[in-house]
């Protein structure tokens, strides 16, 4: 078993650090290993974090296996997160063959470095059974679809199994022992050469029940693009729709203000014809009106010349 006493002799621990230390360990050693530690805090008068490390769950046989695939596998965790990051992006483009080949991809790693790491949990003496194979290729599934289970990972620190949603995330409740800690990265455990296996360049050869999954895969992938297009195709017909409705109302509108432009422009025409004749009509009043004017001025003369004769 590890020495858990060399962090407390270099001074106060943090949880995350008294965690990395715990949560290395195979699972036969983690219990008592958690209770030593706990009581050396407690003598060492640091009774808040021995409460801490004291109430640290047990990881879950599949959650072991992942951290240890953290700690001893970090190439094969680089591919198997980089590969989500790309499965991401491809559906954020909806492209669906780019979706289908990342999933063919997606089962052939994990289930590689899920093999090669039973192969190394039984170096260190440890059998991992099929069902926790499968919840350690779901937990690295979920890894890759959500990215705070991404960082959960990354910690080396779960005490549980992560498992893919769908579109509704990954679920993290209870699941990293130190939830504060989420951008804590564990030291590589240090192994001797000769028992490093190489990284898996997806070479493996699925079998027919594999085959089906990854043709069921290639189908939900297909759906989802399918769905959101589908979607997209919807909004946009509604969108035609009500445009092309505005605009015949437009045009509508347009006709009417047409006609009556037509309209006042008859009227126009017929109050300016109108207007030429009462102009025309005006001007032979004032000729009368002025002649008139004239003969009652020169009828006031006359009348004034012959009152003065008399």
């Amino acid at each position: 078993m590890a020495d858990m006493t060399a962090h407390h002799a270099e001074g106060p621990a943090n949880l995350a650090a008294v965690a990395e230390e715990l949560y290395a360990l195979v699972p036969g050693e983690f219990t008592k290993a958690r209770n030593d530690r706990a009581a050396q805090l407690r003598a060492a008068g640091e009774r808040e974090l021995a409460d801490a490390v004291k109430a640290l769950p047990k990881p879950s046989a599949g959650a072991w296996l992942v951290n240890m695939i953290v700690r001893r596998m970090g190439e094969e965790i680089g591919q198997v997160l980089e590969l989500g990051t790309a499965l991401l992006q491809a559906q954020q483009e909806l492209d669906a063959a780019q979706l289908r080949t990342l999933n063919t991809q997606r089962r052939r790693l994990t289930a590689a470095v899920v093999r090669q790491a039973v192969t190394v949990a039984a170096g260190l003496g440890q059998k991992v059974s099929p069902a926790v194979a499968e919840q350690a290729e779901a937990t690295l599934h979920a890894a890759m679809t959500d990215a705070a289970a991404a960082a959960a990972l990354r910690t080396g620190l779960l005490v549980a199994a992560m498992e893919a949603a769908g579109l509704g995330g990954v679920d993290l409740t209870g699941v990293v022992a130190v939830p504060d800690a989420m951008d804590h990265v564990p030291r590589a455990a240090e192994e001797p050469a000769a028992t490093q296996a190489p990284a898996p360049r997806l070479t493996v050869v699925p079998d027919r029940t594999r085959l089906l999954a990854e043709a069921a895969e290639e189908l939900e992938a297909a759906r989802f693009v399918a769905d959101t297009a589908a979607r997209a195709l919807r909004k946009a017909e509604g969108l035609v729709s009500r445009l092309e409705a505005r605009g015949l109302q437009l045009r509508a509108e347009l006709e009417e203000l047409q006609r009556q432009i037509g309209e006042r422009e008859t009227m126009l025409q017929t109050v300016e014809d109108d207007l030429g004749e009462a102009d025309e009509q005006r001007e032979a009043a004032v000729d009368s009106h002025d002649q008139a004017q004239a003969a009652v001025a020169a009828a006031q003369h006359k009348l004034a010349t012959l009152k003065r004769r008399r």
